[in-house]
């Protein structure tokens, strides 16, 4: 009879050798899935930063414009 520690390593034994990457191509998949998550954190940062921005400006624009229009009637531009 085979003992669990026997069993774990030729256990162990049986999947590396039918292991599609090694140990070491494995950490560096996990670096690169991690430098992936980061990157996609700070582009989605970045849209949110620039849609912000992109609103706090519009605001006061599209007011100018409806003032402008009930002060001439027309539209600015037009």
């Amino acid at each position: 009879m085979l003992s669990e520690e026997k069993l774990r390593t030729i256990l162990q034994e049986f999947f590396e050798e039918r292991a599609r990457v090694d140990a070491a191509t494995h950490g560096i998949h996990h670096e690169w899935i991690a430098a992936k998550i980061e990157r996609e954190r700070v582009l989605a940062e970045m849209y949110r930063t620039v849609t912000k921005a992109a609103v706090s400006w519009s605001i006061p624009v599209l007011l100018g414009a409806v003032w402008y229009f009930f002060q001439h009637g027309k539209w600015p531009g037009g």
